[in-house]
């Protein structure tokens, strides 16, 4: 039943996605907003509601708060360096870092989702000048109905701009190309040294077995990628490992560290629900 949902749900546009959330979320965001007497907040900063949440599950700020414990710890992030966010949103990772880096141009984050940018930037840049939000006009059909391909984007940002960057659930609504592209962006973009973070869902022949018939099942494979929809190229895409390694090697990145998440269901210890590579520069 989950999957002919979501199915469902991803015969719809992008925009009406985001108009249904709301009407299906409408009782908890009211639950949310009696229980805590308001807007929950962080460091001032008012927290989008369930249903304005367009990208991912889980609770918004423990995400957001967890992936800055990844940053810090995984990626070495200091609170004074230079950091790029790849796919802002609506500032998941952003919020949570606002009371951490300390550069007066800490954050640059951009989104191909205008409205989301158009929030953060009232919500977060009118607080922390620091912060800086950029909207780009690109297509991905689970999120907008047009644009230019992300393939032949080039990151409005010169070279060796920052000293950390991620992408967290953006290459897993990616297709191979456009994944390229990107990481030999962000490898451009980045200074000597530099780290990026990115999560990926990763099709080794464990998680291949692991996910049979499961939620994260990916049914359709097309030249060595696997998707979740056969229509909906960005509702979840996988990788082998060995594939973003070698894209990751061929954009200019030395370093590729790998740990594996439990999405699949797979065994033993895992680092979080998606894969998450660590690139070095």
């Amino acid at each position: 039943m989950k999957k002919l949902l979501r199915s469902a749900f991803y015969r719809l546009g992008p925009r009406t996605r985001r108009v249904v959330r709301r009407v299906v979320v409408l009782p908890l965001d009211l639950w949310t907003l009696l229980r805590h007497g308001g807007r929950p907040s962080y460091a001032g900063i008012p927290l989008p509601l369930p249903g304005e949440v367009f990208t991912g599950g889980g609770d918004f700020l423990a995400n957001g708060l967890l992936f800055k414990s990844h940053f810090t710890g995984l990626g070495g992030l200091r609170p004074d360096e230079r950091v790029l966010d790849i796919g802002s949103g609506l500032g998941r990772m952003a919020i949570p870092l606002t009371d951490y880096l300390t550069r007066p141009d800490a954050y640059e984050g951009f989104d191909v989702v205008r409205e989301a940018v158009e929030l953060c930037t009232r919500r977060i840049t009118s607080r922390y000048p620091g912060f800086r939000f950029t909207w780009v006009p690109l297509h991905n059909d689970l999120y907008t109905a047009g644009g230019a391909r992300a393939a032949e984007f080039t990151f409005p940002y010169p070279d060796a701009d920052f000293d950390f960057a991620w992408a967290t659930s953006v290459f897993t609504h990616m297709d191979r190309d456009e994944v390229a592209r990107y990481l030999a962006e962000t490898r451009r973009v980045m200074r000597p040294g530099g780290r990026f973070l990115a999560t990926f869902f990763l099709m080794d022949s464990e998680a291949e077995h692991a996910s049979q018939g499961g939620t994260y099942g990916f049914p359709v494979q097309r030249d060595g990628v696997w998707y979740m929809d056969p229509e909906v190229v960005g509702a979840n895409v996988a990788f082998r490992p060995e594939d973003v390694e070698a894209m990751a090697r061929a954009a200019g990145w030395s370093g590729v560290e790998i740990h594996f998440g439990r999405w699949s269901g797979r065994g033993g210890t895992t680092f979080d629900f998606q894969d998450v590579v660590l690139l070095r520069a």
